[in-house]
């Protein structure tokens, strides 16, 4: 009779552990999706909404951020659009792009310096050119991240031919140097004011 009560003990403990265990996984997987959908709605989705309101062959640098540092007069500003939702979504991304960021930071502060009033100030080119290597690396990295959110959260997969298409101007020489405007490209003159070859 003290064994039957002994097992039935045991059974009720273990039932009560394992449903407290259950509970709590689903609580945490819960919390997991909602965090992934609050990243899916507040970064990624407004990032591809930024990178699709431009031509597809402007998915560059210079359009997106050093177009801001560059604009003339009062147009003139020292933060842009990608920064701002990159600071304002931190705690949402993954290691392998917060990694990246302070990084960027920097660079895309040297960058902001490299455009005078009227003249290029040369001794911030390297900044402005590392700035357009990690902005490609962090959008690269997003889109991949949020083609993945997509399939876990039950979206379409929208992030998978955005991410192609910057790939694909991303491997042309189009844009060429990427982190400046239009009249650098190779198809464009290769001059700039106050600006001689060789850049090119």
């Amino acid at each position: 009779m003290s064994i039957q009560i002994l097992i039935s003990s045991i059974v009720s403990i273990t039932s009560i552990f394992i449903s407290n265990w259950l509970g709590r996984k689903a609580v945490k997987d819960n919390f997991q999706l909602e965090t992934k959908d609050k990243a899916y709605k507040n970064y990624y989705v407004p990032l591809m909404k930024l990178l699709i309101s431009a031509n597809k062959d402007n998915l560059t640098y210079y359009w997106f951020v050093a177009a801001w540092y560059n604009a003339p007069g009062e147009h003139k500003k020292n933060t842009d659009p990608f920064s701002t939702l990159l600071k304002g979504n931190l705690e949402l991304l993954p290691p392998s792009i917060v990694k990246i960021i302070p990084e960027y930071n920097v660079s895309t502060s040297g960058a902001a310096m490299f455009f005078g009033e009227n003249e290029y100030r040369e001794n911030y080119r390297h900044n402005l050119i590392k700035s357009s290597d990690l902005f490609d690396e962090i959008i690269r990295k997003s889109l991949q991240e949020a083609s993945k959110l997509a399939k876990t959260l039950g979206y379409p997969d929208i992030a998978a031919p955005i991410l192609e298409s910057f790939v694909d101007m991303e491997q042309t020489d189009m844009n060429f140097p990427r982190y400046l405007p239009e009249i650098y490209q190779t198809k464009g003159p290769r001059q700039f004011v106050g600006e001689t070859p060789p850049y090119y």
